[in-house]
This record gives C-alpha cells, sequence and structure tokens, in this order.
C-alpha cells in the first residue's frame, strides 16, 4: 500500500510532461504558466519533505501517510478538474506539497516494518517503485491522453490518481501499524530556514 503512494507521487513528475501540449491548447496557457505547472510541483515537494518527514515522527508515521494520501488524491482531482491554468497552478502547487507530506513517511515505515534480511527487498521494491514511475511516466499519460477516457483528453493524468488513492487509502488504514520517531518539539524557526533555502536553491534549478 505504502508503495502505491510512492508509485503516484513520482509518476506525476513526469506523466504531466506529455499533457502540455494538450492544456496549452485547452486551457490558453502561456509558456510561463506551463513551466510553473511542472516546477511548481518539484517545489513543493522539494521543499516540504524535511519538515513534513518531522511531523510523521512526532504525530504518528501511518496518520502522516494517510493524510498525505488523502490530499494528493483531493489535490489530483483538482488539477484534473481545473477550469483555468492559473487554478491549475495552485492546484499542481498543493500537490507537490501533499507528496512531500507522503514519500518521506514510506520510507521510515519500511524501516520500522522490515528488519534483517527483509529490509532490504522493501527497499529494493521502493526503489524500483520510483524508477518504473519514471520510466513508465511519460508512456502512460501519452496513453491516457490517446485514449481520450470519457473525453477527458490531459484530464486523465491528474485523475488517474484518484482511483488508486480511493482504493489504497482504506487499505492502508487497515494493515499499517503506528509508529512515531524520537519525541522532541518541531523546530518551526529552523523548519522555515530549511524551507527557504530549500527553495532559494531549487527555485533556480527547476525553472532553468
Amino acid at each position: 500500500m505504502v508503495l502505491a503512494g510512492t508509485f503516484v507521487t513520482f509518476l506525476d513528475f513526469f506523466i504531466v510532461n506529455v499533457a502540455l501540449p494538450s492544456i496549452e491548447t485547452d486551457l490558453d496557457a502561456g509558456s510561463a504558466t506551463l513551466s510553473l505547472v511542472v516546477a511548481g510541483y518539484g517545489l513543493t515537494f522539494a521543499v516540504g519533505m524535511i519538515t513534513w518527514g518531522r511531523l510523521g515522527d512526532l504525530y504518528g508515521r501511518r496518520r502522516m501517510f494517510l493524510a498525505g494520501l488523502a490530499l494528493f488524491t483531493l489535490t489530483s482531482a483538482a488539477c484534473g478538474l481545473a477550469p483555468s491554468a492559473e487554478v491549475l497552478v495552485v492546484a499542481r502547487f498543493l500537490q507537490g506539497a501533499a507528496g512531500a507530506l507522503l514519500t518521506p513517511q514510506v520510507l521510515a515505515i519500511l524501516g520500522t516494518l522490515y528488519a534483517g534480511q527483509r529490509r532490504g527487498p522493501a527497499f529494493a521494491a521502493y526503489g524500483f517503485a520510483m524508477g518504473i514511475a519514471g520510466v513508465l511516466g511519460q508512456l502512460i499519460g501519452g496513453a491516457l491522453i490517446e485514449a481520450d477516457l470519457a473525453g477527458a483528453g490531459w484530464r486523465a493524468v491528474f485523475l488517474i490518481n484518484v482511483p488508486v488513492g480511493l482504493l489504497a487509502l482504506p487499505a492502508a488504514r487497515r494493515v499499517l501499524p503506528e509508529s512515531r520517531g524520537p519525541r522532541a518539539r518541531l523546530d518551526l524557526a529552523g523548519a522555515a530556514l530549511v524551507s527557504a533555502a530549500a527553495t532559494l536553491l531549487v527555485l533556480p534549478l527547476v525553472e532553468g
């Protein structure tokens, strides 16, 4: 179940690329807006990872994973139903933040559930889920747009996450145990500084 969350979050780094020409036509989006559709997701995803991972240590990794998966499902629906390019950009920023809440919990949960010789295959499966999402992202996106399911067109590349999330949420709620890290106060000032530094580092890279 946790690998389903990993798969969809990394898939959305790549699947959107093949949808950009259709988004440009359908929503009358300019090149700068299209850049933000791609870069906004990567920016909030990268910036949020450290802080959101700490929330899992403090308040429960299962709880934060479920919250992240629910938010990722909702923001994916918002992307798929966006009536304008501006709404799509905002939804993509929020989708990246939801992915940043979900993703660090996966490694922590795997590290808690699997020990000894079982840990190697578990982390190999995690790496495989990331890799296959990168390899198949644009192929899946192209197939969805070509199929034009229910006339969804480019919107299907985002809406495909909704049934995945709806299936994974109840299953994860049933089978995942709760776990926490060392108890410590959340350093809000430090989190703000790290987020600002990561933004200053990542934003020029993703825009470039």
